[in-house]
């Protein structure tokens, strides 16, 4: 499943300023309001797709404590690389190489599944979102997030670069019909100045 394409244009990209440097105060503020809308509490169980240079992995696993584990797959070598730096020492992490539909074999045990700055990248986004729900447990938590709008979001990866010049956050109305027909309810979306945040919850028995 992984794209070659994307995972060579995310392997260029590992010294980039996004990626390479720790957040600064502002981007601490929009990751606690992310975690908020999460609910991440000690314990909790955690998959996070797309992790990148683990800059958000090392915050959520510090955050769940060493009672908990957070689960990481990236499709780019060198970001993973610079993701196993990021956390060392730390003991509830788990880095897996591949596309997380090919890599997620447990399923329903984790409390959250935290997308962030991923969702668009995913080629066939119906079957990610029907294989990433399926490794939830009941009543546990989805999240997109971006810390830019899904109009800035969009209209930076159409000038950014060919592999991910068609990467796209769908609509508000298409992405509500993407996770309800995947069996998870949209608690809300937010889509401001702040960022762009969907939390939804996996219905019982979906």
């Amino acid at each position: 499943m992984v794209n070659r394409l994307k995972a060579n244009f995310f392997d260029v990209e590992v010294g980039s300023e996004w990626s390479s440097k720790d957040y600064g105060s502002k981007e601490l503020e929009k990751v606690g309001r992310i975690f908020e809308a999460a609910n991440l509490s000690d314990g909790d169980m955690v998959l996070e797709p797309g992790c990148g240079s683990g800059r958000l992995t090392r915050l959520i696993a510090q955050t769940i404590g060493g009672e908990g584990r957070v689960m990481a797959a990236e499709i780019s070598s060198k970001m993973l690389d610079q993701a196993r730096l990021r956390v060392q020492g730390l003991t509830n992490v788990t880095l897996v190489l591949g596309a997380v539909e090919d890599v997620t074999s447990e399923w329903g045990i984790f409390d959250v599944v935290l997308c962030h700055n991923v969702f668009p990248h995913f080629d066939d986004k119906q079957r990610a979102l029907s294989i990433l729900v399926q490794a939830l447990r009941d009543g546990g938590r989805f999240i997109v997030s971006h810390f830019m709008s899904s109009s800035e979001v969009n209209s930076l990866h159409r000038k950014t670069n060919p592999a991910v010049a068609h990467d796209f956050l769908p609509d508000h109305d298409q992405m509500k019909k993407l996770f309800e027909s995947s069996g998870m309810f949209v608690e809300y979306i937010s889509d401001d100045e702040k960022g762009y945040l969907l939390k939804a919850l996996r219905t019982i028995h979906s």
